[in-house]
């Protein structure tokens, strides 16, 4: 991951609360100022024809009535603020310097770049400020939106090249980016890290990875061209894009769940997301998997879920436990949940917060021929998210599989049950959580899930990585 420390560090001092407002109000007003210098001319132009909602003008009154109507809504929905947010001083600092600063007509993509930092602080992909959805940035670049024109990386060693916007190959593709139009790649990225939502650094840094032209695009305005200087020194002038970012593109069925059958008996299953709009069309295929898997006399079976965000638990249950589940499990233990409206049961007090502990328990599937009789073993990786951190949290308490590659991207302790909020004047849409679930084991890990065996990723392209995760598993 890319390690900005130091640079976030600086940006949350823990000091008394009215120190920490002074000194937020002082970032915000530095990073306006910078934004309205970017949105001047034919720049802010074309921001206010491209960018839907993010680039409509709004009042100062209206920008204040978003920031309590999502202060009010996120503490009428989230049970407790505390399970991911480290320092809740620094939290309400943030929004105290949010009311103070936000005091002047913005545009909403003005509004996002100050209210999206509450994201690093908040600390959960669950809790957010959204930068758009993937079908509101298609249709936006359907009606000619052009971004940063390549594809990157994010590790330790910087930002690299992996290939143009959109897929296809660049000149430049395996080269490290030190600079963007004269800002080092670092404060570029330290910037956009602090607004990315997600658990932990591993998870935001994939992430921004993936969506990075469109946060550079809504961080620093419009641009025909870009700077960019590489490592060696080697600076070049490249043309931004028309196209959409890889990411966002829709996926076809066979590209998020397919099978391939390999030598000496190993097969690889990737599950890319657990839920598709045709649920009958996945359980039908994971039920034929199975059923070629046996019927194939596979011995070592590896299901990757590096790069499986979530979803819901059922697919999970009903298209892979139950055919490798060989003991009756449950997928949680100690929760907390926030009642809301509209899932009240009787007795039930809306706003209340309940906590318990799950007791219902699923049963193995016992018909004929329906277990797999073959070593399984689960692939994770930064990506590994929501409703795949419950999958593998079940993997590994009962024993149903090994679980290899890196640790996942949430935290074992996963909130859920997301809600999503419009605000109603800016139109940036809001994610928050109702209910927060300990692993089957009862344990309250606030870290992410380990692996029984760390594949180390560094060097390795995605084919040489699974490899090598397939044949340590293998050999236990």
């Amino acid at each position: 991951m890319f390690n900005a420390t130091k640079i976030m560090a600086a940006q949350a001092p823990k000091q008394q609360s009215k120190r920490l407002t002074d000194w937020f109000s002082r970032q915000l007003r530095y990073s306006l100022t910078g934004a309205l210098l970017l949105l001047t001319g034919a720049q802010a132009v074309q921001a206010r024809d491209t960018l839907g909602h993010f680039s409509e003008l709004h009042s100062a009154e209206a920008i204040q009535a978003d920031i309590n109507q999502w202060v009010h809504w996120v503490h009428a929905t989230h049970p407790d603020l505390t399970h991911s947010i480290e320092n809740v001083d620094a939290f309400y600092a943030r929004i105290d310097a949010l009311r103070d600063t936000l005091n002047e007509a913005m545009t909403g993509e003005q509004v996002w770049r100050e209210f999206a930092s509450l994201n690093a602080i908040m600390a959960d992909g669950h809790l957010s400020i959204g930068d758009g959805t993937n079908a509101q940035w298609r249709q936006w670049i359907a009606q000619g939106v052009e971004l940063f024109p390549f594809e990157v990386a994010l590790s330790e060693q910087g930002l690299q090249v992996v290939g143009e916007l959109g897929g296809g190959s660049s000149e430049h593709d395996g080269k490290y980016i030190t600079q963007i139009n004269g800002v080092p790649t670092a404060e570029v990225i330290a910037a956009l890290l602090q607004r990315i939502e997600g658990d932990n650094d591993a998870f935001r840094s994939a992430l921004l990875a993936r969506r990075f032209a469109m946060t550079y695009r809504l961080m620093y305005g419009a641009t025909d061209a870009f700077t960019v200087t590489l490592d060696k020194g080697q600076t070049v002038q490249v043309a931004a894009l028309n196209k959409a970012p890889k990411s966002i593109k829709q996926r076809t069925f066979d590209e998020n769940f397919n099978l391939k059958l390999l030598d000496n008996q190993q097969a690889l299953l990737t599950i890319k997301q657990f839920g598709w709009n045709e649920p009958d069309a996945y359980f039908q295929f994971m039920a034929e998997t199975f059923e070629r898997l046996n019927k194939a006399r596979i011995q070592h079976l590896m299901i990757d879920i590096s790069d499986n965000t979530g979803g819901d638990d059922v697919y999970w249950k009903r298209g892979i436990l139950k055919y490798i589940a060989t003991k009756p499990y449950r997928h949680g233990s100690t929760y907390q949940v926030r009642i809301l409206e509209k899932y009240r049961d009787p007795g039930e007090v809306i706003g209340s917060v309940l906590s318990g502990e799950l007791t219902k328990v699923t049963q193995p599937d016992t018909s004929p021929g329906s277990l797999f009789k073959g070593k399984v073993s689960v692939l994770t990786g930064p990506l590994t998210y929501s409703s795949s951190v419950l999958f593998a949290n079940t993997i590994q308490d009962y024993g149903l599989a090994t679980l290899v590659g890196t640790p996942t991207g949430g935290r074992s302790s996963q909130s859920g049950g997301i809600q999503f909020l419009t605000l109603k004047h800016t139109g940036i849409r809001a994610v928050a959580p109702r209910f927060i679930l300990d692993r089957p084991s009862g344990t309250q890990q606030m870290t992410p899930v380990q692996p029984d065996i760390v594949i180390a990723p560094q060097g390795l392209s995605k084919e040489a990585f699974i490899a090598k995760a397939m044949s340590a598993s293998r050999s236990l």
